[in-house]
């Protein structure tokens, strides 16, 4: 029986999650797919000028494992430029840095970024995201694929309304919809379901997660103000389709 792949410690997700040739590229237009800890590799080693060992210590696993990953992963950019193929980045063996490990030393950690929440003079600012159906008006029950994600200020009272960008991606959507929360600096969401690979990035954010009652959004922002909403505790495995 094979010895199960130990996951690959990774500190920071990417900023972006696709790529597209600008002029419609090659005959070949089958994306090419990099992992998450093909991309950690690349970053380390190219963007960061670590060594394989360096690299390794970071992701907490060998050197020759290293550099079977970043072999891999040079193969696929290569084939990306070459033959002008798409590139998407997504699945692997990896688990987000929890900051506590004494080998970690990135200084580009996402746990050493400075939280959501922002001092100002009123108190402390409260950005909190829910996933909008269609109707720009009810929660919408898929997180991941929601078209819309609101944004409301609590300090403000100001609503943002944002396209969600992860809703047509080919997979890991839950995955990618939470980094963009995290990102657009949201410190809670309110929403009725969330797979465990997007919890596993809230939690690491610190993001607090509390569970959708009935459709309106706006009846569950009040509610949430109230102290009326539970937290949400059960997160789903992650699987194609919803997420």
């Amino acid at each position: 029986m094979p010895r199960p792949q130990k996951c690959r410690r990774v500190c920071l997700l990417p900023h972006t999650w696709e790529f597209h040739p600008a002029d419609g590229g090659g005959a070949d237009q089958t994306p090419v797919t990099l992992t998450v800890d093909e991309y950690e590799t690349i970053r380390l080693i190219d963007q960061e000028d670590l060594s394989q060992e360096e690299c390794g210590r970071r992701m907490g696993v060998a050197r020759t494992t290293v550099q079977q990953i970043y072999t891999s992963a040079r193969r696929k950019l290569a084939d990306m430029l070459v033959l002008g193929r798409p590139l998407k980045i997504e699945g692997g063996q990896y688990q987000l840095c929890d900051g506590e490990t004494s080998r970690c030393g990135c200084p580009n950690c996402h746990r050493r970024r400075p939280g959501p929440c922002k001092q100002n003079k009123g108190g402390t600012a409260m950005k909190i995201a829910i996933p909008m159906d269609e109707n720009q008006q009810d929660v919408c029950v898929s997180f991941g694929r929601a078209p819309f994600f609101l944004f409301h200020d609590d300090q403000t009272g100001q609503d943002e309304l944002l396209e969600n960008p992860a809703a047509q991606a080919q997979g890991g959507a839950g995955l990618k919809a939470a980094q963009f929360i995290v990102d657009q600096g949201a410190s809670v969401l309110i929403t009725v379901r969330c797979g465990e690979n997007a919890a596993q990035v809230f939690q690491a954010a610190e993001l607090r997660i509390f569970k959708a009652e009935g459709t309106s959004a706006r009846d569950n922002l009040a509610a949430w103000k109230e102290g009326k909403l539970s937290a949400l505790t059960h997160f789903h495995a992650a699987f194609h389709g919803i997420q």
